[in-house]
């Protein structure tokens, strides 16, 4: 059968209600008129107990047949016929189960359930004609309900008849007061009949598309109804449609059992992350910490959602929650120490790492941020070692890691060692793993400039990473110097007035670089000038001993 059972299921049965009889209250009363109707409930509740206590005791046959006796005893017992007969089918017994439900199927009132699984069993017994007439009174008896439709159309489709199953599946859809509920299951069918390759996928989607849009003219109200349809809507990869569904569920009918209700929360924060949008993705993450309020795993995800946004500080409580609840999570670490480094916490960023080192044995990563942290807090030598230990690790054993922006940090790190030879090497393999790495591109032109070497090839990178970033203010400085070092500071002014002008806030190497390109141009006022502003934002020894050098050099610069 397909996924959608004709049953959900009947592991234990509440016996048929058997009034309790009353104390005596004198021996006058011990005996009572003969009720054949009571005595016959009586028979099948102790039937029933008896296959209960052979059931607990781990005995099926005997459990069986004491539920087969119970049944005999009280043919109404209706539930019950269903449940041994589904035990039968489970063991592959179809006569068993096709014996038991004919006999309530006799029954006047025997309901549609009896009938979907008497086809089932007969069904399973081969015998087809017996089937289509068991799954036909199923429908008969109870044609708003799947049932019938369900086992009928699944018998066609396991016999290769797809279009008998399309006509019973179109009789359904086609009955005028076919509820919501009822649309929602025949969706649900062509879902589950494509999953298992018994519809093809251009067969369902715009059949099944078409009753869910139907079920949802009549606005459903049942919260159940509604999430079915969500679930269908979300298969059939309509991710909007379904989370509309899921809001308004959630808003409107917010599940009582908390394990529901995280559920939902975690099915929304996953589609509103697939459909990027982490501001909503974090709404129902932060739900969910009330609900749960010591799952580390969701506040390592509120993190990773708020680094993704920027939201630096947002990030590193969370990081921070998540190592408190549960510090055997080694990546929180290196994601902690990489939010404390954007912070400009480089101390707190080791101290992260120190104790992710006392805790967990040496790795790429923890090596690649500690030389992250090592850099930044202008300890270059000891950013080399780790740069150094993590490439080894990764050659071993992930070589993916060793990317472009591995190399680009390497490349840095050795420039500011002073290894001219070892950056060169490193930002020229970042290029060649990623020619449009704009900052590899902007870094090696500039270390270029400075020197006063490879001019017309730095003055080529540096453009090109300005075709990414035109209007970044450190990619014109660098274009603007390396026109300098090639003796057109006409040219570098323009560019450096550019870059100067979008700066958010003053910089020093900016203003110096302006201060020489006016001087260059015999601008002596306006060098002295852009000099004095670069002192104001950092002292400088070299950029003093030019104010002092320059024509009319500032007193003010003599003292200092």
């Amino acid at each position: 059968m397909l996924a959608l059972s004709l049953c959900s299921g009947c592991a234990r049965l509440r016996p048929p209600d058997v009034p309790a009889p009353a104390a005596p209250a004198s021996s006058a009363r011990l005996s009572r008129p003969a009720d054949p109707e009571l005595d016959r409930r009586v028979e099948a509740h102790a039937r029933y107990a008896a296959g209960v206590v052979h059931d607990l005791r781990a005995e099926p046959s005997e459990a069986e047949a004491s539920f087969r006796e119970a049944v005999r005893a009280d043919p109404d017992f209706e539930q019950l016929a269903v449940d041994l007969a589904q035990r039968h089918l489970r063991n592959r017994n179809p006569t068993a189960a096709i014996e038991v439900l004919s006999e309530s199927a006799r029954r006047p009132d025997a309901s549609a359930q009896v009938f979907g699984w008497l086809g089932t069993a007969h069904a399973q017994a081969t015998n087809l004609p017996a089937a289509i007439t068991a799954f036909r009174e199923a429908i008969r008896r109870e044609p708003q309900s799947i049932l019938g439709y369900h086992g009928l159309a699944t018998l066609y489709l396991q016999n290769k008849q797809t279009n008998e199953a399309l006509a019973v599946l179109d009789e359904g859809a086609a009955r005028a007061d076919a509820n919501p509920g009822f649309l929602v299951d025949l969706a649900g069918f062509h879902i589950a009949a494509g999953r298992q390759r018994l519809l093809s996928g251009e067969v369902v989607k715009p059949r099944a598309l078409a009753l869910l849009d139907r079920a949802a003219r009549l606005q459903p109200t049942e919260p159940v109804v509604r999430e079915r349809m969500a679930d269908a809507y979300l298969a059939l990869g309509e991710a909007r449609r379904a989370t509309d569904l899921y809001e308004e569920l959630l808003s409107e009918h917010p599940p009582e059992d908390r394990r529901q209700r995280l559920q939902l929360h975690d099915q929304l924060f996953q589609l509103h992350l697939r459909a990027g949008d982490p501001a909503n993705a974090s709404r129902h993450l932060e739900a969910i910490t009330r609900d749960d309020p010591t799952n580390p795993r969701v506040y390592a995800l509120l993190g990773a959602l708020a680094l993704e946004e920027k939201k630096f500080a947002d990030a590193e409580r969370h990081f921070e929650k998540a190592l408190l609840l549960n510090p055997e999570l080694e990546p929180v670490y290196y994601d902690l120490a990489g939010v404390k480094l954007t912070l400009r916490k480089a101390d707190e960023a080791w101290e992260v790492l120190e104790q992710a080192r006392r805790r967990f044995r040496p790795g790429f990563l923890l090596e690649f941020y500690s030389g992250l942290t090592r850099a930044a807090r202008r300890e270059y030598l000891e950013a080399l070692q780790h740069y150094e230990a993590a490439e080894l690790i990764a050659r071993v054993a992930e070589p993916a890691r060793l990317n472009d922006f591995f190399y680009f940090q390497l490349g840095a790190a050795h420039e500011r060692a002073g290894h001219i030879a070892e950056a060169e090497a490193a930002l020229r393999r970042c290029l060649e793993l990623n020619p449009d790495h704009d900052e590899a591109l902007n870094y090696l032109g500039y270390m270029w400039a400075e020197r006063g070497e490879n001019l017309e090839e730095a003055r080529a990178f540096i453009e090109k990473a300005l075709r990414h970033e035109p209007d970044n203010p450190a990619y014109l400085d660098s274009l603007a110097w390396v026109l300098f070092k090639l003796g057109r500071p006409a040219e570098a002014l323009e560019v450096q007035l550019k870059a100067v002008g979008l700066m958010a806030a003053p910089d020093a190497t900016l203003l110096d670089h302006l201060g020489d390109i006016y001087a260059a141009l015999g601008r002596g006022e306006d060098a002295r000038a852009a000099w004095q502003k670069s002192l104001e934002v950092e002292p400088n020894p070299a950029v003093e001993q030019k104010l002092r050098s320059a024509p009319g050099g500032s007193p003010g610069a003599e003292a200092r």
